[in-house]
């Protein structure tokens, strides 16, 4: 046994397992993309948020929290945060004044643009560190994914 897979071992955690090496590619995807985005004052889960805009269109924060797999609140945090950088805007819906309207400002969506950019930036360097015997099966990454999500809704 090598020295980290004696600390997982005595941290109780299989080295082997599906778990702990989900969780560390998570880990390590995220801060290499917070690391990008640091130079753009985007942090973890804003560009995601950015993200859920395909364009100029607005969205109900309950339709964004279900995007993001998170509570309607959480999004409600997250467009105050964006509105004090002038990256988000809230509005009514026309149609149900009771529905609250989220898009991004001109601000925003340029910063989104960024982010695609630096998205995608990282997906070309980390598939070229996956590559041959080290390729990455992204239809079973995916549906892992959705299942997981579909049972994180349940409970949310």
């Amino acid at each position: 046994m090598n020295g980290e897979q004696e600390r997982q071992a005595g941290a109780g955690m299989v080295a082997t397992g599906l778990v702990p090496h989900l969780l560390s590619v998570a880990k390590s995807a995220r801060q290499l993309m917070q690391l990008a985005l640091a130079d753009l004052d985007v942090a973890v889960g804003q560009d995601s948020f950015l993200l859920a805009f395909a364009g100029q269109e607005a969205r109900s924060v309950i339709d964004l929290a279900v995007a993001l797999s998170v509570r309607p609140s959480t999004v409600s945090k997250m467009v105050d945060i964006l509105e004090k950088k002038g990256w988000a805007a809230r509005g009514r819906d026309e149609h149900d004044l009771r529905k609250v309207l989220v898009k991004l400002t001109p601000e925003g969506l340029e910063t989104r643009s960024q982010v695609v950019k630096i998205r995608s930036s990282l997906e070309t360097q980390l598939r070229k560190m996956a590559n041959g015997e080290d390729a990455i099966d992204l239809s079973a990454l995916r549906r892992l994914d959705e299942t997981l999500s579909k049972r994180l809704s349940r409970r949310r």
